[in-house]
């Protein structure tokens, strides 16, 4: 799963970086080294014809869903396509979540030991998700899942969706066959990531600062 990731860098950065025009929709999404669910996130998506960077707040609701329906953060890769709640956004409504990094916490020894997970250069890790639109217009989001692979299997059964190839196709909306996407969309391969331990610190979100994704002792 993903609850807790660490984006440092600006809006601009990312642009610069990625490509990608930004939105100065407000409000501004939070960015920092401890990021909780239950806000505005930074993310890319093609709200109208082209993909932008924008806020999206984290945690998905439908606008056709009541306000007592569920709001989960993330959702299984293996089940959205035919899932009621996801399965339209998926089809037209995909979106990408950039990280310096991600926080995964292992059982361990009867307590659980925080670990953060990043690129091994360094670079952005490009999370896939999907986006709808909820009562008052404002888009959200969730953060797909699947089974662990490489370093992460031996910290936590699931993990974030880490794109690689195929960016621009994940986030087309004029794509919605499933077959394109699978044969266009690659994953990050697993080798390119790295675990570390970090400390406890990173369990509280009002903790947010470059501490938090140091190795631990």
């Amino acid at each position: 799963m993903c609850g807790r990731y660490a984006l440092y860098e600006s809006m601009d950065e990312i642009a610069r970086r990625l490509g990608y025009p930004v939105d100065c929709r407000d409000p501004a999404p939070r960015t920092g080294y401890n990021i909780p669910p239950g806000g505005f996130i930074v993310g890319i998506a093609a709200l109208e014809k082209e993909p932008k960077i924008l806020p999206l707040w984290w945690g998905y609701r439908p606008h056709w869903a009541g306000e007592d329906s569920p709001e989960p953060i993330n959702a299984r890769a293996e089940k959205v396509a035919r899932s009621p709640f996801f399965k339209g956004s998926f089809a037209r409504h995909r979106c990408v979540i950039p990280a310096n990094g991600w926080f995964e916490w292992q059982q361990k020894n009867g307590g659980k030991q925080a670990f953060y997970i990043h690129h091994k250069n360094d670079e952005l890790l490009l999370m896939a998700g999907l986006f709808t639109t909820d009562q008052d217009g404002n888009p959200r989001c969730c953060i797909l899942t699947e089974n662990a692979r490489g370093p992460t299997r031996d910290i936590h059964p699931r993990m974030p969706v880490v794109l690689g190839d195929g960016v621009k196709t994940w986030l087309d909306p004029e794509v919605q066959d499933r077959e394109t996407l699978k044969r266009e969309v690659k994953h990050l391969p697993s080798e390119k990531l790295n675990c570390r331990p970090v400390s406890a610190r990173v369990n509280s979100p009002a903790n947010d600062d470059e501490r938090i994704i140091e190795k631990a002792d």
